[in-house]
């Protein structure tokens, strides 16, 4: 895990360093006292994103501003690298045959040609954020009717949520807009699959999270399982808090419905890392060793690897979240590679399986993959 941190922060910090020689050519004055200004500016918006998450446990409302900044940055970062490396592919192959006079210049102060790419450069990217934005603040509803031959006591409604990353930058006001959502449906029980929390449950434990949950009414109750951001934070912190509001918690566990239905959570893959020598989470064939065969069975689990191992134990549906589909182009070409499903229906032999692209967002506020989604499943007969 550490590596990878260092992987990913090394990445970013040659991003940030290849986009500040495109665009320094529209930096005004450059070669003034503000000039310099402008560079540290740069360098303290480009670390933003580590000093809101360093700041976020013990000085929280400082972490704000920086926070969001850096999440928006996030975002910045991967589209300026992205159209910038477009452009000098294309510059490039201009040098290598055209030789077309509107493609030949330098990144450097002074050059208008220069000056016109980094400006439209930016105004491309801006677009595509702001677009991104309001995709992430729409949510769509997803509606989605399975068959059975089960013995489930009627047909029955519930909700799968996952990935809401309640925290700093999904607070109050969109949490209590997706909990009216959730009453409008009437369901008879909602699933959170993993991520309701950000990361440091601080953001959410001072919020009005709490009265907002206890609001949620279904006939059976809501239930959730960790995810790695739960893990990320402290998920003995965040289950706690579910738990004292009303959610009951699966942690390589059962609930049986009078429905007729057994739902069955997984602890997360990513708790591995953080046990203290307990040895990570169960296997699901010893977890359903005393299942009744009878009842329609759901496995809930955060991130959708080894799908063989519902099918193998004759699991009727299983629901995971995690991946977002990338959540920005194009990381979604990316999750697909990774994930045997990252987003949508799935099915191995008789075992159905949806991965949810989720309803919220980690990092920045923006979604240019898959909507974020509230998931309404039924089951009949």
């Amino acid at each position: 895990m550490p590596f990878i941190v260092l992987f990913f922060g090394l990445l970013y910090i040659g991003a940030c360093f290849y986009i500040y020689m495109r665009m320094r050519c529209a930096m005004p004055l450059a070669n003034t006292g503000w000039g310099i200004a402008v560079r540290i500016l740069y360098i303290v918006l480009c670390a933003s994103f580590f000093l809101g998450f360093a700041l976020q446990r013990n000085h929280l409302a400082l972490s704000y501003p920086f926070t969001i900044t850096g999440n928006w940055l996030l975002a910045a970062a991967l589209y300026l690298f992205l159209i910038f490396s477009v452009i000098d592919f294309a510059r490039i192959v201009n040098a290598l045959t055209f030789k077309a006079d509107w493609l030949t210049f330098r990144y450097r102060p002074g050059d208008t040609k220069a000056e016109l790419f980094a400006i439209v450069g930016g105004i491309v990217c801006a677009l595509i954020l702001i677009i991104g934005y309001f995709n992430a603040k729409n949510p769509t509803r997803r509606e989605i009717t399975y068959k059975t031959e089960k013995l489930i006591e009627r047909q029955f409604k519930f909700i799968l949520l996952s990935d809401i990353h309640l925290g700093v930058v999904n607070s109050d006001r969109y949490f209590s807009r997706l909990a009216n959502r959730i009453n409008a449906e009437d369901a008879d029980f909602v699933v959170i699959a993993g991520d309701f929390f950000d990361g440091d449950p601080q953001p959410v434990l001072q919020s009005r999270a709490d009265s907002i949950l206890r609001t949620i009414k279904t006939r059976y109750g809501v239930f959730a399982v960790n995810g790695n951001h739960e893990w990320i934070g402290n998920a003995f912190v965040a289950d706690e808090f579910l738990e004292k509001n009303g959610v009951t918690v699966l942690r390589d566990s059962l609930a049986q419905l009078p429905l007729g239905v057994t739902l069955v959570g997984r602890e997360d893959h990513s708790s591995r890392f953080h046990y203290k020598g307990v040895g990570g989470r169960q296997q699901l064939s010893d977890i359903i060793e005393n299942i009744n065969r009878n009842d329609y069975s759901i496995v809930i689990d955060h991130q959708p690897y080894n799908l063989e191992e519902a099918e193998q134990n004759s699991i009727d549906l299983q629901l995971s979240g995690h991946t977002h589909h990338g959540q920005l182009w194009p990381l979604n070409f990316l999750t697909s590679h990774i994930y045997e499903c990252s987003f949508g229906q799935h099915r191995r032999g008789n075992t159905q399986y949806y991965v949810s692209a989720g309803y919220g967002t980690w990092g920045p506020p923006i979604r240019t993959t898959a909507r974020p989604e509230m998931v309404v499943i039924n089951v009949e007969k």
